[in-house]
């Protein structure tokens, strides 16, 4: 991620459409640069992309040899049964060619596109060191993306839930506690948007020391959990079974 790259996009971020603060603005690029500098490898997966707004700044953190998955219903996602009716209305009318013109304003590499609902997502055997969750908010999709992050996470990846305290988003806040709860995440810092968390007490330790002076954020934990040890991928298809 080149600062001209970035102060590029910086500049013109306002021209695409979505929701995107300066605290996690902030916050994605701090962490993404520190995996490019501390070689930590791994493809990178977004789940709810609307027009591109947050998944154009993590294509600037790609390496060559990694690839952007975007998970998104797009234009489908009416007839997605768990949205509500105020996001539905907000959502009508997105397109993936708006997404693609956005994203082809600032990158000549495409990113992966998976125009499917995240539970039918086959992310075979790739192993992930970035996930931003922001699709469905009901709790069943949200437990099912969470579990599915959590099994391609490798060391020192990184989870960022959206909306996990919103009132209008109750289901996204009981899947990200219960995952807390189950020592399924770690969580390392919040802002007012966004939940940032890793899979391993290890991880949580190593972000939580380069995040903890960054404005704007809350750093964590502020409260102490039963140590579960590494969670394996067996243990969170059972997770995920038993959604």
């Amino acid at each position: 991620m080149t600062d001209a790259a970035w102060t590029l996009y910086a500049e013109q971020m306002d021209t695409v459409d979505g929701w995107f603060f300066e605290a996690d603005v902030a916050l994605f690029t701090k962490l993404l640069a520190c995996q490019t500098a501390e070689r930590i490898t791994g493809d990178i997966l977004e789940i709810g992309t609307y027009q591109g707004k947050s998944a154009i700044l993590m294509g600037y953190g790609l390496r060559d040899d990694e690839e952007l998955v975007i998970c998104d219903l797009f234009d489908a996602v009416m007839d997605h049964g768990d949205i509500s009716p105020i996001p539905r209305q907000q959502y009508s009318g997105l397109d993936q060619q708006q997404f693609l013109a956005n994203w082809d304003r600032f990158h000549t590499r495409r990113p992966t596109l998976e125009v499917c609902e995240s539970s039918e997502l086959d992310l075979g055997e790739r192993v992930l060191r970035f996930i931003h969750i922001d699709g469905c908010h009901s709790y069943q999709c949200v437990a099912k993306d969470i579990s599915l992050a959590v099994a391609h996470t490798g060391k020192r990846g990184v989870i960022a839930m959206d909306d996990y305290r919103g009132v209008e988003t109750p289901g996204v806040a009981a899947a990200v506690w219960q995952a807390v709860g189950n020592g399924l995440l770690f969580p390392f810092a919040a802002t007012y948007m966004k939940l940032y968390a890793c899979t391993s007490t290890a991880d949580q330790s190593y972000w939580s020391e380069r995040v903890r002076d960054c404005a704007g954020i809350c750093a964590l934990p502020d409260f102490e959990l039963p140590s579960y040890g590494s969670v394996s991928a067996a243990q969170v298809q059972r997770s995920i079974a038993a959604h």
